[in-house]
């Protein structure tokens, strides 16, 4: 038998390989730190976006603590203005107070010449006043609780020929500014002889010389208006009170009263 006795390694063939040129975006050449740079850089950008973000809000937040600072100045000053507007305000109501009560004492004053020169010129002629006296008149009381006030009024007493002239005269007292005219009233009225003095006094016409007069003694009372002297200045004018008109026009022109 034959045998067959092959050596592979001396018949074999002694091959050359050529290294071909990697393909560009293949593997990364050894040495290469681009991927540690770039890894790095992705890992940075997040936490410079987050300290961008704590500066801004930090400097935000420095620029409302100073704005709130400066708010807490301003309100501290305004609080200051506040308190002295408030102190001037109260010496303004009490100015205006004192002004107000002094006002109040004009408007309550009612001078008894202008009353009494208004009466006499509302006298008729056959009619005479003998007596003029001051009354205070005060309601009864509908509440036990409260006080009521006292009215100031008159009472005037005289003589007159007959009762038409007394009627004529509580008419035309009603109508007078100075008095309220749903208080005029006649609270007595009598015939008798009069004790007057004809040589002095007079006597009524048509009365006979010697003959006794019979005349008609009355009494008319009535409460002083309550209207203030300021809205009766045309009226105390017309009166011949000066000097209270003087000091109400001079009042009104100030403007403390209207």
């Amino acid at each position: 038998m034959y045998g067959l006795d092959i050596n592979f390694l001396k018949d074999r063939e002694v091959r050359v390989f050529e290294a071909k040129p990697r393909a560009r975006g293949g593997g990364v050449a050894p040495g290469d730190r681009r991927p540690l740079v770039l890894g790095l850089a992705a890992a940075l950008v997040p936490l410079a976006l987050v300290g961008g973000y704590w500066a801004v809000t930090r400097s935000q937040v420095n620029q409302l603590q100073t704005r709130s600072a400066a708010l807490d100045a301003e309100t501290a000053q305004l609080q200051g203005q506040l308190q002295e507007i408030s102190g001037i305000q109260g010496q303004i109501d009490l100015i205006r107070s004192e002004i107000n009560a002094f006002v109040t004492v004009f408007n309550d004053i009612l001078p008894w010449s202008a009353l009494l020169q208004d009466i006499r010129t509302r006298t008729p002629a056959r009619v005479q006043i003998v007596g003029l006296s001051q009354t205070t008149t005060t309601p009864e009381a509908t509440d036990p609780n409260v006080v009521p006030e006292s009215s100031e009024g008159i009472s005037i007493n005289g003589v007159a020929c007959s009762y038409d002239e007394i009627n004529d005269f509580a008419l035309v007292l009603q109508r007078s500014p100075l008095l309220q005219s749903q208080t005029v009233a006649i609270s007595q009225a009598q015939q008798q002889p009069t004790l007057l003095d004809p040589q002095t006094q007079g006597r009524c016409p048509g009365t006979p010389v010697g003959d006794p007069d019979f005349l008609i003694d009355y009494t008319i009372g009535a409460n002083i208006t309550d209207t203030p002297a300021s809205q009766l200045v045309d009226e105390l004018e017309r009166q011949g009170t000066v000097g209270l008109v003087t000091r109400l026009q001079a009042l009104r022109e100030k403007g403390v009263i209207e």
